[in-house]
């Protein structure tokens, strides 16, 4: 019986842990986190100051992978509005002073209380960095998810920006926090970005 590749996925969510095993489930590959390495990563610092999302994920990715010495995808992501020139973008999760979920939303209604609903679109970016410390191969991959900032909080169903982000899949009709999280894996910026860069990793195992 063929043995699988065991890849490690540099992230201790075990929320988001549970939501990349989905992405991953039919797929020939044995998921490792950081939380399987405890001893491993107990004092384990990173720096996330890069300029964008791809530098973030780099770092994760080379930081974590030499680490453990294992293949490894690391993955950053946020919030990018249009009107705010791609705001807050790689300061999502710390856009507010205190960087909680409900600070941050509310610092960004607040910030576009004057912008009419037809002007208020953005996207959810997610970048994967692959890297393989044994050859030092390295690649990047993006995934999207247009919408729109919608005019007040709804839903209780995810965190971060979900409860104002209205995804043009379904018309701009409901929040993310209004939908099922473990469904709206197969159409966002994260299930885009991890199932590219699982088909990277395919092709590089070749």
């Amino acid at each position: 019986m063929e043995s699988k590749q065991a890849i490690l996925i540099a992230t201790s969510n075990k929320g988001k842990a549970e939501e990349i095993r989905k992405i991953f489930q039919d797929s020939n590959f044995d998921l490792k986190f950081l939380f399987d390495f405890p001893e491993v990563v107990k004092d384990l610092k990173i720096y996330e100051n890069a300029k964008t999302f791809e530098g973030n994920a780099l770092i994760k990715a080379i930081i974590t992978g030499d680490l453990l010495n294992m293949l490894t995808l690391a993955d950053d992501s946020g919030l990018c509005v249009d009107a705010l020139d791609g705001k807050p973008g790689v300061f999502s999760a710390r856009y507010s002073e205190s960087g909680t979920d409900e600070a941050n939303n509310l610092k960004l209604l607040a910030t576009m209380k004057d912008i009419p609903f037809e002007n208020r679109t953005g996207h959810y970016h997610c970048s994967v960095a692959i890297y393989d410390p044994k050859t030092k191969f390295i690649e990047t991959v993006t995934g999207l998810w247009e919408g729109k900032i919608a005019l007040a909080p709804k839903g209780n169903k995810s965190f971060g920006y979900a409860p104002i982000f209205l995804a043009a899949d379904f018309d701009y009709q409901k929040t993310n926090a209004e939908l099922d999280h473990e469904d709206l894996v197969i159409i966002n910026h994260r299930g885009k970005a991890f199932r590219r860069a699982i088909e990277v990793v395919k092709n590089y195992l070749k």
